[in-house]
């Protein structure tokens, strides 16, 4: 060590809270195997569990080149090393993968709560992690397979990154010194390099990346302006390559999500909705307590405003595309909790009865908010996140609470393919969109949507379904799901395996 330990620096209180952030979300990852949307199934999970393993469904983004293979590599890349290690089972893969997404959750607040003490003391900390903790609109997501979970880290810890050059503003903490520090040439190219990553994964994050760059422009030297651009660059120049291996046409990925987004409006058969859904959905998913937050954010503008300048930014633009979805804001919402943490601390120091003891009072005030966002979050329906009736029929959810929504028929798939004898399995009837595919299954054997018998040695039923072929017999059954079997071999699918709408079978037999 080059010096004695900066007591001031509470280490140990950013990573607990890391790990009480962390500990739901865990808890979701493992037993939560139902599905939110479509996405977290068929765009990361299943493309990454037929890059590791040769077979799997395949959507229209992964025919038509509509998305980057980044995110899918890296999955595809953690389920392989998953398996040689012996978790070679459809539910051992899946929960792993999501594990890795509750951590990269959790350690996208780590920045956020070291900011939050430069910004605003032990208090605003305390306040960012415990509330961030059960906060609805992020717990929901945190701990799926989603590009915006995965652009969550990457864009907090290029915040940090770039903190000493252009974004402090009115430090108070015992860090306040780090503000007038310049931040080196390699630090700015990293601290770019990982918001161009954010970008590859969701092109959307490149107009918080540009804002960056003006800002730092602004508060910084030029050179420190261009280092940062050139990181950005960098990273999306590496996207653009990857899509020349991987689909034939450089940036293809991006040129064909734009088409298909902007100049189609293709995105808007999954439903139109008004500039006020985002701010509707946010209240009625976290509740009368998100009025505490914003005020909070409110209140700390002005030491804040350069974060919070990139939140309102992300949601303004979000807001232009008549397409929405809650999960969208997913990468912003670290940014807006620590805004409205260094908020409520300021409000906390000025208040008489709470100024003398802040960091227990933050503490109080932070488990008042936890209390009522764990009970909300339990409550929280479809509806709540504006996916209830939006997309009426064929996209819509199968349950009401977004919790556990589909849960038993994964794990009866997962169930299925641990069966040895299994050579094929009929969901009759079942919107594939709806169901964890390959991913939960794990075999690779021929996987119908219509009754097909006889090229099917297992059946599995959802609620209200009834079998009349006296030959099959429940293995397995969970709250009015039913995995059945019946002996005897399968007769082989003649001709290609059929699709399910844009669902498209490959590497099946």
């Amino acid at each position: 060590m080059n010096g004695p330990v900066n007591l001031r620096k509470p280490v140990w209180l950013w990573l607990g809270l890391c790990v009480a952030i962390f500990a739901p979300r865990a808890y979701l990852a493992v037993h939560d195997q139902g599905v939110i949307w479509a996405d977290e199934i068929f765009q990361t999970l299943e493309q990454g569990h037929r890059l590791a393993f040769g077979y799997g469904l395949v959507p229209w983004e992964y025919q038509s080149g509509a998305r980057s293979w980044f995110l899918p590599g890296v999955i595809g890349g953690f389920m392989k090393v998953l398996a040689k290690l012996g978790f070679d089972q459809g539910l051992a893969l899946v929960i792993g993968t999501k594990l890795l997404f509750a951590v990269g959750a959790a350690i996208t607040f780590y920045p956020m709560l070291r900011l939050a003490h430069v910004m605003g003391g032990v208090a605003a900390s305390l306040l960012l992690g415990i509330a961030a903790i059960a906060f609805p609109a992020s717990l929901i997501y945190s701990s799926r397979a989603l590009a915006e979970v995965a652009c969550a880290p990457l864009m907090t810890w290029s915040l940090w990154i770039l903190w000493p050059c252009g974004l402090a503003s009115g430090a108070r903490g015992p860090d306040a010194k780090l503000g007038v520090v310049q931040a080196s040439v390699w630090q700015l190219l990293g601290a770019g390099f990982l918001f161009g990553l954010a970008t590859v994964l969701r092109c959307q994050n490149g107009a918080l990346l540009a804002a960056l760059v003006l800002i730092v422009l602004a508060r910084c030297r030029l050179r420190a302006a261009i280092a940062l651009a050139a990181g950005g660059f960098a990273a999306l120049i590496l996207g653009g390559l990857l899509d020349w291996v991987t689909w034939g046409k450089p940036f293809q990925s991006t040129i064909e999500y734009l088409r298909f987004n902007l100049i189609e409006k293709g995105s808007e058969l999954w439903g139109v909705s008004s500039r006020s859904f985002y701010l509707q959905t946010m209240l009625a998913t976290n509740g009368l307590a998100l009025l505490a937050l914003v005020l909070g954010f409110l209140a700390g503008l002005a030491r804040t405003w350069p974060v919070a300048l990139l939140t309102l930014l992300f949601l303004a633009i979000h807001s232009l595309f008549p397409h929405k979805e809650l999960r969208f804001l997913y990468p912003a919402l670290p940014l807006f909790l620590t805004c409205a943490a260094v908020g409520l601390a300021i409000l906390v120091e000025r208040l008489p009865l709470l100024r003398a003891r802040p960091a227990t009072s933050a503490a109080v005030v932070g488990l008042v908010l936890l209390a009522a966002f764990g009970l909300r979050a339990r409550r929280v329906t479809f509806d709540d996140i504006g996916q209830g009736l939006q997309v009426p029929g064929e996209f819509s959810p199968p349950a009401t609470s977004v919790w556990g929504c589909l849960d038993e028929e994964n794990r009866l798939l997962a169930e299925a393919g641990r069966h040895a004898d299994l050579c094929g399995l009929v969901m009759p009837n079942v919107n594939a969109y709806w169901t964890g595919g390959y991913s939960y299954l794990h075999r690779r054997v021929p996987l119908l949507w219509w009754p097909g018998l006889d090229v099917a040695n297992y059946v599995l039923l959802i609620p209200g379904q009834k079998l009349g072929d006296v030959r099959y017999k429940i293995v397995a059954q969970a709250n009015g799901y039913a995995l059945l079997r019946r002996d005897g071999p399968c007769r082989p699918v003649r001709g290609p395996l059929g699709s399910y709408g844009r669902l498209i079978p490959a590497g099946v037999p």
